[in-house]
């Protein structure tokens, strides 16, 4: 298996003053310590507007502020969104072959549509456009990547016959992903050849059906790049110190659900959320927005992203939880290995409460103890 660190500007409560630019550079000093352990990949998404839950607008400057300080480790936007009223295509392939150069050859292209109308209606779309917006934008990059000369004449953009530059050091293009979180599409990602990010905390054997869709189509249909990126990727939260009640003891105080009120309403794409707020207009604006977040808050039966229950060694095995002591977190990871999981991403900052040391202490420790058993 591969591992991976995912950082993703959560800053919680106001006061933002001083918490939102530390929290950032911490992500940054984070992917440093995951270099430094011997982890695989460090991942970065790009959000828009989406107060507290995440302040980080731009995943490829993120992946080039840690490429910058390190030799190894492999980066990932999680995700650039493909839309091209948010980012044109053209833009997209530059600044990813730009950053191959610059970290020599070690930036993968993470793709997606946005997490939900609060992101893509600030830039004029609806959650129902940006499927094919995607659909169109990710056929096209390799093509400006691998080409000399390359011109478009498509239903959402056009380009007129130019050469994209700079090329990307690795060849023939630096690997493909999606986010997935359902069959169909899980299975349209395996047939176009392109690596499927699962960014949903769940028990292992929940997602077990969704790597075996990937598994039996990937490489079945025709590439949308220049060759199969046959991977499957979960994300997980972590913890892990040498005394395992010190570990879910700092791991409650992060409180586990401290973003599901923030998650119900920006993710209103998942079928459940967007049930929630299906009766109300968009764009909302953002003082509406904050109205709906304090009223999730309040409301008993709202269920968040991340498991809720005991902080117990069991609950948290169960649920895929890599919290504890390194042998008990060894036994959780072995839960995603057993089910044909090609890489597993870690939450390495628990919550915005845990001491940063601590979270770099964790993250060393994992490297030390944990990651060599699954190598």
């Amino acid at each position: 298996m591969e591992f991976g660190v995912f950082m993703g500007g959560t800053v919680g409560p106001r006061p933002w003053e001083e918490r939102e630019p530390l929290r950032l550079r911490r992500d940054v000093d984070i992917g440093v310590a995951a270099d430094r352990a011997g982890y695989d990949t460090f991942w970065a998404p790009e959000h828009h507007s989406l107060e507290a839950y995440s302040h980080c607008s731009s995943s490829h400057l993120m992946c080039l502020a840690v490429g910058m300080k390190t030799e190894r480790i492999r980066l990932v936007t999680g995700i650039f969104n493909l839309c091209p009223g948010i980012n044109h295509p053209v833009r997209v392939a530059e600044q990813i072959a730009m950053i191959d150069v610059l970290t020599n050859g070690r930036i993968e292209l993470g793709t997606g549509r946005g997490s939900g109308s609060t992101e893509v209606n600030t830039f004029g779309y609806t959650n129902e456009q940006t499927r094919e917006l995607w659909d169109e934008a990710i056929r096209a990059i390799p093509k400006m990547w691998t080409q000399d000369l390359f011109s478009w004449e498509g239903e959402h953009f056009s380009v007129p016959e130019r050469c994209i530059l700079p090329k990307p050091v690795q060849k023939p293009h630096p690997p493909l992903w999606v986010t997935a979180s359902n069959p169909p599409t899980v299975e349209l990602a395996a047939r176009r050849g392109i690596g499927v990010a699962m960014f949903s905390f769940s028990d292992p054997a929940a997602l077990s059906p969704l790597v075996q869709t990937y598994k039996e189509n990937i490489g079945k249909g025709e590439p949308v790049g220049e060759f199969v990126h046959d991977k499957v990727m979960a994300i997980a939260p972590l913890f892990c110190l040498p005394d395992g009640d010190e570990a879910r003891s700092f791991y409650a105080e992060g409180n586990p659900s401290a973003i599901k009120g923030h998650f119900s309403v920006y993710f209103d794409t998942i079928p459940h959320y967007a049930e929630r707020l299906k009766d109300i207009p968009r764009p909302i604006p953002q003082t509406r927005l904050r109205e709906l977040i304090r009223a999730a808050y309040k409301d008993p039966d709202l269920k968040g992203p991340v498991p809720e229950g005991p902080i117990e060694p069991d609950f948290l095995h169960q649920n895929g939880v890599c919290v504890g002591n390194p042998d008990e977190v060894k036994r959780t990871i072995a839960r995603y290995r057993d089910i044909g999981l090609d890489q597993l991403v870690f939450i390495p900052a628990a919550g915005w409460h845990i001491p940063h040391e601590k979270t770099l202490e964790s993250i060393a420790l994992v490297g030390e103890k944990v990651l060599p058993a699954f190598r």
